[in-house]
């Protein structure tokens, strides 16, 4: 044991290395969820079972992601094969770029749809990928009477060079 001279005043040059250490349960608490359950939809798709804490991570992480890939994988020729390849550790920053433009253009398509008063259609998908101004012609073309959605078939196909 170090013994300070009682004279000087200053005690223990260090002494956060004395203090004792936090035992309360609100210091040792944290907010780390370790337990995460995986979706049934999730586990399907995955393979590999000793990848669990990877996917159990990704749930944490990023579970609105994690969900879209879900629903994507459904659409392919080997659901399991795609979605391992787009979790990949490797891809997994151009998937989420992938993602973040996903989503923009499933918000653009429901904008536009509003705009027509009509339901989303995979026409309004494709167009708003190639990066055409769906928005712009979807209000001009909501101006129009009768033919709202032909009309705006005509101005996105007419800006994409196609008719």
């Amino acid at each position: 044991m170090i013994c300070w001279p009682a004279d000087t005043g200053n005690g223990p040059a260090f002494p956060h290395l004395l203090a004792k250490p936090n035992t309360s349960i609100e210091g040792s608490a944290s907010n780390n969820i370790t337990s995460i359950e995986i979706p049934a939809e999730v586990d399907a798709l995955i393979d590999n079972k000793a990848y669990y804490p990877k996917f159990r991570k990704l749930m944490r992480e990023y579970p609105r992601e994690l969900m879209a890939l879900v629903e994507l994988a459904r659409t392919k020729a080997q659901p399991s094969r795609w979605f391992a390849v787009a979790t990949a550790k490797k891809n997994w920053e151009r998937t989420l770029k992938f993602l973040a433009q996903l989503f923009k253009v499933r918000e653009l398509a429901e904008r536009v749809a509003a705009k027509l008063k009509t339901a989303v259609t995979s026409f309004i998908y494709q167009q708003a990928w190639r990066g055409v101004n769906v928005e712009r012609w979807a209000d001009i073309a909501a101006e129009v009477g009768e033919h709202k959605a032909k009309y705006f078939t005509w101005l996105c196909r007419r800006e994409g060079g196609t008719v």
